[in-house]
C-alpha cells in the first residue's frame, strides 16, 4: 500500500545547521524538498569533480576487459589526481587519433600517384614547366588520350590518373585538377607511424590504469554523498539567524525526528501534504507481494501519491497472463529448473526476481497441464500421468473450443476491470461520485455481453440494454456532480461517450490472451512436425532435426517473453490502470540518508 506521508518543516539555529543536517542524514527518513536554488562554490566544485570521475570511469571501463583486474585495489594516493591523469591521457589519445585519421586520409590521396614531394612540382613551375594532376573517368580520358602533353600514371576502377605537362602558362585540361596534400609523402608517413606508436603507448597506459576503476568508483560515491549533503545545506532557507528545511516522511517515523529535534534544539512542524503532486510515493507491502517489484522497476513506473498501489492485483493477474501467453507446461518446467540453478549460482543477488520466476513458472506449468500443452506435442499430454490433468473443454488441441477460450478471456477482462472500479469506488465510498463507479461497472458488464455477441455469437441476456442504460445514466449524473443536474449531464456528455467506446475496446483487448497463446501452441507444433518429417533415420538427419527442434522452441520462448512484455504488462498498465484513472506520474520516495 502507499504509505501516508507527513510534510515536515524543521527549524534549526544557524550555528547547528551542518550538525543537524548530518544527523538528519543519519536518520535517513526525510525526502528533502529544496527551498531555493543551490548555488555555492562548494557545490560547483563537487559537481565538476563528479563529472570528471564519471568520465574517468567510462574511459577505464573500456579497458577493464583487457586488464588484469586481480590487481584492482584502493588507491593510497589522491584519487582526484588519478582522475585528472586519466582524463589528460584520454584527451591526448583522442587528439592523436584525430591526427592519425587525418594523416591516413592524406596518405590515401597520395596512393594513386605514388609517393612524391609536392614541392618538386612547385620547383618545376618556377622553371616554366607546369605540371597538373587530374583524375578523370574513362569517357573523359577518350577526349585527351592522344595528346602528347598527357602522361598516364595509373588506371583503376574506371578512373584514369594522369599528369598534364606543359611549357605554356595557363594551359590546362577541361577538368577539375586533383587535390594533393601540401605536406610531402615521406613526412606524412613518418607522422603516421609516430602517431600510431603514441596511440598504442597511451592505450597501454590506460589499460594499466584500469585496476584503479574500483578506487575511482568509491571516490565517485563519496563525492555523490558530499554533493547530496551540500545540496541539503545550501537548499535551506535562512531567516534571521535560523534556517529551515522542508521534506516529506512516513507518518510512523516522526518519533525519531522528534528526538533529533530535541538534541539540536530545533523546532519542527508536521502537516498533512497540501499538494499531492509534490509528495513522493513510498510503497510497503508484504514480502509475497513485493516479488512483483522487479517488473514495476523494469517499467520505471511509480504511482502518484494520490493514486493507487496495484501491486497485489498486478502480481495476481500478471501471473495469469504470463501463464496464458506462454501457455506451455514444458516451457514452465524449463523456466523453473533454470531459475533454481540461477538462484544457486547467484546467492547474493536480491531474491525477488527469482521468487517471481518461481511463481510465473508454476503458473505456466498449471495452465499448460490443464490445457494439455507440453512442448506443443499432443502425444506428451496423452501420457497416463498427464492426461487426467487436462480439462478437455479448454484443451489446446481441441477442435471446437476456441469460442469458449475467447469467452474465458472476456470474462477475465471484465473481472479485471470490475476490480479496478471497485477499488476506486471503495476509496470514495462517502462521496456521491462513488455512484459513477457503480455506473461504470454496470456499463462494462453490458459491454461484456455485447462483445460476446459480436465476436463469438453468444446470446445476450435480456437485461443487457438496461445494464448499459442504467450505468450510462449514473455516469451522466454523477461523473461531474453539480447542483444543477442538467449542467452535470452537459459536462459528462463531453467525455462519457468516448470513454464508453474506449471501455468496449478494453474488454475486447483481452482477446490477445487467447490469440497469442494459441499462436505459441501452433508454432511449437509446426516445429515438431518439421522435425518428424526430417526424422532421425541417420546421423545427419538426426543432427538437423535436433538443431531445428532446439532453435524452434528457443524462438518460441523468446517470442513468448516478448508477448508477456507487450501484452501481459500492457493489460495491467493500460487497460486496468486506465479504468482507475492512473497516470503513473509519481516520484519515488528517496530519503536523505547515508
Amino acid at each position: 500500500m502507499i504509505v501516508k506521508m507527513k510534510k515536515l518543516t524543521l527549524f534549526i539555529r544557524e550555528a547547528n545547521r551542518r550538525k543537524a543536517i548530518e544527523a538528519l542524514r543519519r536518520l535517513g527518513v526525510v525526502h528533502l524538498k529544496s527551498l531555493k536554488q543551490q548555488q555555492a562554490p562548494d557545490i560547483n566544485d563537487i559537481t565538476n569533480k563528479i563529472e570528471q570521475a564519471e568520465r574517468a570511469l567510462n574511459i577505464l571501463n573500456q579497458y577493464r576487459h583487457a586488464a588484469d583486474m586481480r590487481k584492482e585495489v584502493s588507491l593510497k594516493i589522491e584519487v582526484q589526481n588519478k582522475v585528472e591523469e586519466v582524463l589528460k591521457f584520454y584527451e591526448e589519445l583522442r587528439a592523436c587519433e584525430q591526427e592519425f585519421d587525418k594523416a591516413g586520409q592524406q596518405l590515401d590521396q597520395y596512393r594513386p600517384w605514388g609517393g612524391f614531394n609536392p614541392d618538386g612540382i612547385k620547383a618545376f613551375s618556377e622553371k616554366g614547366i607546369s605540371i597538373t594532376l587530374y583524375q578523370v573517368n574513362e569517357r573523359e580520358f577518350q577526349q585527351i588520350k592522344d595528346r602528347s602533353d598527357v602522361r598516364v600514371i595509373r588506371q583503376e576502377k574506371g578512373y584514369v590518373y594522369l599528369a598534364h605537362i606543359t611549357y605554356k602558362a595557363g594551359d590546362t585540361l577541361p577538368f577539375a585538377s586533383a587535390h594533393i596534400p601540401e605536406e610531402n609523402f615521406d613526412s606524412l608517413c613518418e607522422k603516421h607511424i609516430k602517431l600510431k606508436k603514441r596511440i598504442a603507448e597511451i592505450s597501454t597506459g590506460l589499460q594499466s590504469e584500469a585496476h584503479t576503476f574500483k578506487a575511482i568508483k568509491n571516490y565517485h560515491a563519496v563525492l555523490e554523498k558530499k554533493h547530496h549533503f551540500l545540496k541539503a545545506v545550501y537548499g535551506m532557507q535562512e531567516e534571521q539567524g535560523f534556517s529551515y528545511v522542508q521534506g516529506y516522511m512516513p507518518e510512523d517515523g516522526h518519533d525519531n525526528l522528534v528526538k533529533l529535534a530535541e538534541i539540536y534544539r530545533a523546532g519542527y512542524l508536521f502537516e498533512d501534504p497540501d499538494n499531492a503532486d509534490d509528495v513522493p510515493t513510498l510503497i510497503r507491502n508484504p514480502r509475497w507481494i513485493e516479488i512483483i517489484n522487479p517488473v514495476l522497476k523494469f517499467m520505471h513506473t511509480v504511482p502518484g501519491y494520490a493514486e493507487y498501489d496495484i501491486s497485489a492485483w498486478f502480481l495476481l493477474f500478471f501471473s495469469l497472463f504470463f501463464a496464458m501467453l506462454i501457455g506451455d507446461a514444458g516451457y514452465g518446467v524449463i523456466f523453473l529448473i533454470a531459475t533454481f540453478i540461477m538462484r544457486k549460482r547467484f546467492k547474493h543477488v536480491p531474491a525477488q526476481p527469482f521468487f517471481l520466476m518461481y511463481v510465473l513458472s508454476l503458473a505456466t506449468i498449471v495452465w499448460g497441464a490443464i490445457t494439455g500443452t507440453w512442448f506443443g506435442a499432443e502425444s506428451i499430454a496423452q501420457l497416463p500421468f498427464l492426461n487426467p490433468l487436462i480439462i478437455q473443454s479448454i484443451s489446446s488441441f481441441g477442435t471446437d473450443n476456441q469460442n469458449l477460450m475467447i469467452f474465458i478471456c472476456f470474462t477475465i477482462g471484465i473481472t479485471h476491470l470490475t476490480i479496478a472500479h471497485l477499488t476506486v469506488g471503495l476509496r470514495i465510498l462517502n462521496s456521491i461520485k462513488a455512484l459513477a463507479e457503480l455506473g461504470w461497472i454496470l456499463v462494462l458488464w453490458g459491454l461484456y455481453f455485447v462483445a460476446g455477441m459480436l465476436v463469438i455469437g453468444r446470446a445476450m441476456p435480456g437485461y443487457t440494454f438496461w445494464l448499459i442504460a442504467a450505468g450510462t445514466a449514473l455516469l451522466l449524473v454523477f461523473s461531474e456532480p453539480q447542483k444543477n443536474i442538467l449542467k452535470a449531464i452537459g459536462l459528462s456528455l463531453t467525455t462519457i461517450p468516448l470513454k464508453i467506446i474506449s471501455s468496449f475496446a478494453d474488454i475486447v483487448s483481452y482477446l490477445r490472451l487467447f490469440a497469442v497463446g494459441y499462436a505459441t501452441v501452433v508454432l511449437a507444433s509446426t516445429f515438431n512436425d518439421m522435425v518428424m518429417a526430417i526424422g532421425f533415420n541417420s546421423i545427419i538427419s538426426g543432427i538437423a532435426a535436433a538443431i531445428i527442434l532446439f532453435l524452434g522452441h528457443l524462438l518460441n520462448i523468446v517470442l513468448g517473453f516478448m508477448a508477456v512484455i507487450v501484452h501481459g504488462i500492457r493489460l495491467n498498465m493500460l487497460e486496468f490502470s486506465g479504468q482507475m484513472g492512473m497516470s503513473w506520474s509519481g516520484k519515488e520516495y528517496s530519503p536523505f540518508k547515508e
